[in-house]
C-alpha cells in the first residue's frame, strides 16, 4: 500500500515537472530547465559505490540497459562511480518543442533540409546551456546513452561536445535476423551521421562490423563487451530450479517490421497457437506454476488473450525478466536473446515451430544452430513439457554448437562481460 502511494506521488510529480520544462523550453529559460532537470536526478541506487572520491555518470535509463549496469556492478565493493538516472520523459518534452511527431522515431535521426537542422541547432544549444547550469551543481564526468540511434538522445552527442564532457553509448542492440542485419547497414548509414560518442561499447563482434561497414563509427571507437546482463544466466548454471515452474517469454509478433520489412510480417498465429497449448497443459496440470513475461509497449493484461488465465498462471507486464530464469525449470521461447540467455543458464529450452516458421521464414528469425530445441507440433509440446519438469537437474557442459550462438548472440560464453564492463568504463571515464 505505501509503495502505490509512493508510486502515485511520484506520478504526480513527475506530470508537475514535465509541464513546468515544456513551459521552460516555450519561454526560452534554460536556468527553469535546468531546476527541474536537477530536481529529477536520483541516484541509481541498485548501483552501489563505496569510495570516498568519485567520478559522476548521468544515465539515460533504459530497460535492459539498466540491467547490464546493475549486474556489472552487482557485489562489486571497489566501485569508484555515482551513477545517476534522469526520467526520459524530460527531454524527450524538449525534444517535442523543436521537432514535430514525424521525427519522433528511433533509426532515423539524420536530418535533410536547412529548417531541420536549425531546430537541431536549438535543440542543442538550449540542452548545452541547460546542462551547463546544471553542471554547477552536479559535475559529471560522462553521460549514458543505451542506444547510438534513440531519436531524443542521438544530439546528445554534440552537447557533450559543447560541455566537453563524454558521451558514452552502451548499445543494446545486437540481436539481429538475417534479413535485418542486411538491412542495417543501409539504414544506419543512409538515414543516421556518424557517431560523436566518445566510446561505443557494444554485444557483439556482428554488431561493431554493421556500425563500421555503415561508417556510423570507426574501429577505435567500438569496444566488444559482451552482454553484462547474460552472466547473471551463467551464473545459474550452479544453482538448480526451485520447484516445478514454466516461464513463457511472450512472443513479440511484430518482430519481422523492425527494419522496414516491405511486407506484413507477425508471429500473431504462432503466439495464439503456443498460448492455446499452454493453457490446455495448464488446466490438465494446476500444481504446475506458470509465469507469461510479457514484453513492454507490446504484451497488456488487458489484452484479450491475457483474460481469464488458468489460475496456475500469472502474467508479469514488462521488464528484461531474466531473473525469472532463476527459479524456471522450463523456459518457452521464440526470435528473443532471451534463448541465448536459456541456453546460458542450462534451463530447458522450448523454441515453438507450429508452423514450420524455421523453415519458411528463417530469414526473418534468430538462427538457432541447435535444432534440438524446436518443437514442430502440439503433441511434442505437451510431451516435452513433462519430459523436462520430470528431470533432475544437471549442469551440463554446454555443446560447441551453443558456444557458437552465445558468442554470436551475446558476445559472451563464459559469463565475463560484466568484469570487461566495468573495466571498460573505468578506464574512459579515467577512474
Amino acid at each position: 500500500m505505501i509503495k502505490l502511494i509512493k508510486r502515485k506521488i511520484y506520478k504526480y510529480y513527475l506530470y508537475i515537472s514535465i509541464l513546468l520544462i515544456g513551459i521552460a523550453v516555450r519561454i526560452n529559460s534554460h536556468k527553469l530547465s535546468a531546476l527541474i532537470i536537477l530536481i529529477n536526478i536520483r541516484r541509481f541506487n541498485s548501483v552501489k559505490s563505496n569510495f570516498k572520491s568519485k567520478k559522476k555518470i548521468l544515465v539515460f535509463p533504459k530497460s535492459g540497459g539498466n540491467e547490464d549496469l546493475i549486474e556489472t556492478y552487482r557485489n562489486k565493493k571497489d566501485n569508484q562511480i555515482d551513477f545517476y538516472l534522469l526520467p526520459r520523459i524530460l527531454y524527450k518534452k524538449i525534444f517535442s518543442y523543436y521537432f514535430d511527431k514525424n521525427f519522433e522515431k528511433d533509426y532515423y535521426t539524420k536530418l535533410q533540409n536547412f529548417e531541420d537542422i536549425k531546430s537541431k541547432e536549438l535543440y542543442v544549444n538550449f540542452l548545452s546551456l541547460t546542462f551547463k547550469f546544471v553542471s554547477k551543481y552536479i559535475k559529471f564526468d560522462a553521460f549514458i546513452s543505451f542506444n547510438l540511434f534513440y531519436y531524443a538522445e542521438k544530439y546528445f552527442e554534440e552537447v557533450c561536445k559543447n560541455l566537453n564532457t563524454k558521451f558514452i553509448v552502451l548499445h543494446k542492440e545486437s540481436a539481429f535476423n538475417y534479413y535485418e542485419e542486411k538491412k542495417a547497414v543501409v539504414l544506419y548509414g543512409k538515414y543516421n551521421d556518424k557517431s560523436l560518442s566518445h566510446k561505443i561499447s557494444v554485444y557483439s563482434e556482428s554488431q561493431k562490423k554493421l556500425l563500421i561497414k555503415s561508417k556510423i563509427a570507426n574501429k577505435n571507437q567500438v569496444v566488444v563487451n559482451g552482454t553484462p546482463r547474460s552472466d547473471y544466466a551463467f551464473k545459474l548454471r550452479k544453482i538448480p530450479p526451485r520447484g516445478k515452474v514454466l516461464v513463457f517469454y511472450l512472443i513479440e509478433y511484430n518482430r519481422g517490421q523492425v527494419f522496414g520489412y516491405d511486407k506484413q510480417v507477425n508471429w500473431k498465429k504462432l503466439y495464439k497457437q503456443t498460448l492455446k497449448y499452454l493453457f490446455k497443459f495448464a488446466k490438465k496440470n494446476p500444481e504446475i506454476q506458470i509465469i507469461l513475461k510479457g514484453k513492454t509497449g507490446i504484451h497488456k493484461k488487458d489484452h484479450a488473450e491475457l483474460n481469464n488465465l488458468p489460475q496456475n498462471c500469472i502474467f508479469i507486464e514488462g521488464g528484461t525478466g531474466h531473473e525469472l530464469l532463476k527459479n524456471a525449470s522450463v523456459v518457452i521461447a521464440f526470435n528473443s536473446t532471451i534463448l541465448f540467455e536459456t541456453i546460458a543458464s542450462n534451463r530447458n529450452l522450448i523454441v515453438p515451430n507450429f508452423n514450420n516458421e524455421n523453415k519458411i521464414k528463417k530469414n526473418l528469425l534468430l538462427e538457432i544452430k541447435n535444432k534440438k530445441y524446436l518443437i514442430n507440433s502440439e503433441r511434442d509440446f505437451q510431451n516435452k513439457i513433462v519430459f523436462y519438469l520430470g528431470l533432475k537437474y544437471k549442469n551440463k557442459k554446454i555443446s560447441k554448437i551453443d558456444i557458437k550462438s552465445l558468442k554470436y548472440f551475446l558476445g559472451n560464453a563464459n559469463g565475463n562481460s560484466c568484469e570487461k564492463m566495468k573495466e571498460f568504463l573505468e578506464r574512459n571515464i579515467g577512474c
